[in-house]
């Protein structure tokens, strides 16, 4: 690999953008979408040390695939009703130490003023869309058999729809039932 190629990875891993990875690594402005997907798809040794350095970071940071789809999955299925209860002077936030993990990973905020509480959860949409963009719910382009099974999961509650492609994902044995 050329020092170019190997600034690019470098480059590369800053963003994941490799038309910006190619600039700053000096290639060309005008051409260096191009040029980023010849590095990225036929320079076999640039794309082998891209991945090998995403690997290196994955194990190095302890941030995988994984951890981020299991938290967009506890953000998505936050259920408010778990952390406040309403009594007879209105509602009551659960202390903090009561909250399980997931449900503490959902909120963005918890705090109390002269007005009240205020408790404010991620974006549960957002982190919806981010799941179901990576299980291809939106995908179009499946095959009529793929959507025949899709639609025999939409049967399914979506937790048990996520557990099985997050057990897929891991190369687990998924019962079918």
């Amino acid at each position: 690999m050329t020092p170019r190629q190997r600034r690019f990875v470098s480059e590369y891993l800053i963003d994941l953008n490799a038309t910006q990875a190619a600039i700053r690594a000096g290639y060309s402005k005008r051409r260096a979408s191009s040029t980023a997907w010849d590095l990225l798809h036929k320079r076999q040794g640039v794309a082998e040390a891209v991945r090998e350095a995403m690997l290196a970071r994955e194990k190095r940071t302890l941030i995988t695939a994984d951890r981020v789809l299991e938290q967009f999955a506890r953000i998505a299925f936050a259920d408010i009703r778990q952390l406040a209860e309403t009594d007879k002077k209105g509602l009551e936030v659960k202390s903090l130490a009561a909250l399980s993990d997931d449900l503490a990973a959902a909120v963005v905020e918890l705090s109390a003023s002269d007005k009240g509480m205020r408790l404010r959860l991620q974006n549960r949409i957002e982190a919806l869309n981010a799941l179901a963009r990576h299980l291809r719910l939106f995908d179009k382009n499946q095959s009529r058999g793929e959507r025949a099974s899709q639609h025999d999961e939409d049967r399914l509650p979506a937790r048990e729809i996520l557990r099985r492609k997050l057990a897929q994902l891991a190369g687990e044995e998924v019962p079918e039932e």
